[in-house]
């Protein structure tokens, strides 16, 4: 009888260390690394874009740069575009507090969304200047190309445009400006 309590204890105990032994395998196996961290950050750094003939498309500076691999996303602090340095039209510098790039793939083109008390400028050798103010704008660096569905007000030396939101086709000055039914485009023109 005593062998048999002595088999019986032997056989649970073995089998609780073989349990406990499996449960700690399976423990240390499970990763509990967090999907989205950071694998890169940048402080006041400058990314500079080149075109297939080498010419500089874009330039990008920031307070922060930081990527998340897994979505290959870039957000910034403090970003400032300069665009059109290698055209023949004079560059355009847009600056925000906060921003991201969505890079280029099979399926789009670079962007870079802006948010935060955005501001595009350009200053041509005359007194001629444009200044865009928004609460957001998406850029498109390869084409020159900007849009918002925010409010967004334009001056230049003529006067001032408000619209309830834009596309701007930045390197021939183009611009399409939409309304909503509370918010109208309005231009204020200045006597010369």
């Amino acid at each position: 009888m005593i062998n048999r309590i002595i088999v019986l204890s032997t056989l649970i105990l073995a089998f609780a260390l073989t349990i406990n032994w499996f449960m700690a395998e399976s423990e240390e196996a499970v990763d509990f690394t967090p999907r989205n961290e950071p694998d890169l950050y940048m402080l006041n750094a400058t990314i500079s874009q080149f075109d297939p003939e080498g010419e500089l498309q874009h330039r990008i500076a920031a307070n922060r740069f930081t990527h998340f691999p897994l979505t290959d996303l870039t957000t910034m602090k403090f970003p400032a575009l300069a665009l059109g340095r290698a055209r023949d039209s004079d560059p355009w510098e847009i600056t925000s507090s906060e921003g991201r790039i969505l890079p280029s793939s099979d399926y789009r083109e670079e962007i870079v969304e802006l948010w935060s008390n955005v501001l595009a400028s350009q200053l041509s050798n005359g007194s001629a200047f444009v200044s865009i103010q928004t609460n957001s704008l998406t850029v498109y660096p390869e084409r020159d190309y900007a849009e918002t569905d925010e409010p967004v007000f334009i001056d230049n030396q003529s006067g001032r445009t408000t619209a309830a939101g834009m596309k701007a086709f930045l390197d021939t000055g183009k611009y399409m400006f939409y309304s909503t039914p509370t918010h109208r485009v309005t231009t204020i023109f200045l006597p010369n």
